[in-house]
């Protein structure tokens, strides 16, 4: 027997043998509590298309969800990705395709929480093996980097070699190895903005993140937003000590200094030349003793040249994203991506995103199908 709605036509509870269209009805009102309207009609609409196909194949409760039905519901979504590899006026990305089945997981999810399911069958690896990579079906016209967790993983680990060799063979300044280390860890696990970390020349406002800024302990940053606002970003585990690694090896004077200066000797010779008080010459190797003699804050680097240095590493290490050097927003579009999988809430909090609709607007394509079909329908109609 269905369990009662109550008087909003909701399900009040969810079970093995309730209709799929009912539980469809209690995620939605779920999920979409303190939400847009836009938000619950995705969801209504992506996980309707999956009861949809359910029906189709003869299933009528929550119990009968299989691993079969979530392995044929992923290679629909792959044909549609496919579909927009042949014809750019149809179908759907693969990014998208996986999006999709997110949302799906999520809805099995709801289910095995409330022991509707005895297991998830979203999560079986004979379904997720038959979606599309994500690259499926995507244009050279709409192609914006993001680093996936296989790039951000390798380019990590890769800096992790090169600091540790620098110290072990000294070919390079383990300071500055640390520096660079540290600096692609907190892009890669923080989704801040690379405007946020590193100094804008063309903006006074914006001249790069001090120790002042940082919570090791509390795993924050502070960083000045789009919003031309002061916010607090999250600093994940990787990225924490990395970072922490980094502050005991450079030692700042004081809390002013940037977390990633310049390496830039002619900004370097120009501020300590231009200081009172200040008589010796600089050098390559004494630049850096004079700054901290005479209480001299180096600048920041800047977001050109965070871009220049990450381009180098990326060189160095062979690691790149779809043949492309890495960029710094990439890593952003990454992890937002990662986590829009999970949940379009969460990766609205940690993007610092004003609304769930920036978020929505930012990682999911369009779907020309399905404007297509709504197209042909409002002329049926």
């Amino acid at each position: 027997m269905s369990p009662k709605p109550d008087r909003t036509g909701v399900p009040a509870d969810v079970g093995a043998t309730t209709p799929l269209e009912d539980a469809l009805s209690a995620f939605v009102a779920h999920v979409s509590k303190g939400d847009s309207g836009r938000h619950r009609g995705e969801v209504e609409r992506v996980v309707g298309d999956f009861v949809d196909l359910a029906g189709d194949r003869g299933v009528s409760t929550a119990s009968d969800l299989s691993d079969r039905l979530l392995e044929a519901y992923a290679a629909h979504l792959a044909r549609r990705a496919w579909a927009r590899e042949d014809d750019p006026d149809e179908g759907i990305t693969g990014r998208t395709a996986r999006q999709y089945y997110a949302l799906v997981r999520s809805f099995c999810t709801y289910l095995h929480e409330r022991d509707a399911l005895e297991t998830n069958p979203a999560k079986s690896t004979v379904a997720t093996d038959a979606l599309p990579d994500r690259s499926v079906g995507v244009r050279d016209d709409d192609r914006e980097q993001f680093w996936s967790a296989g790039t951000r993983e390798a380019i990590v680990r890769w800096t992790d070699w090169r600091a540790e060799d620098a110290i072990d063979h000294g070919w390079l300044d383990p300071a500055r190895a640390a520096r660079d280390r540290a600096l692609v860890a907190v892009l890669a696990y923080s989704g801040a903005r690379g405007a946020e970390l590193f100094r804008d020349p063309q903006n006074d406002r914006r001249g790069g993140l001090r120790w002042r800024h940082v919570d090791l302990d509390g795993g924050t940053l502070r960083v000045y937003g789009k919003t031309q606002e002061w916010q607090r970003t999250p600093l994940m585990e990787p990225g924490i000590g990395r970072l922490r690694a980094h502050y005991r090896r450079q030692d700042p004077p004081s809390k002013e200094w940037p977390v990633f200066p310049t390496g830039h000797l002619p900004s370097l010779y120009r501020l300590v030349r231009e200081a009172d008080g200040v008589d010796a010459e600089p050098t390559k190797d004494t630049v850096r003793e004079l700054l901290r003699e005479h209480d001299l804050v180096p600048p920041a680097i800047s977001t050109a040249g965070a871009r220049t240095l990450l381009e180098r590493l990326s060189a160095e290490s062979g690691v790149t994203e779809d043949g492309e050097a890495l960029l710094p927003h990439g890593a952003r579009r990454g992890l937002g991506d990662e986590l829009y999988d999970t949940s379009a809430e969460l990766a609205q909090e940690v993007l610092r995103h004003q609304s769930v609709e920036t978020t929505h607007a930012s990682y999911r394509d369009d779907d020309v199908e399905r404007l297509r079909e709504a197209a042909e329908g409002a002329l049926d109609s």
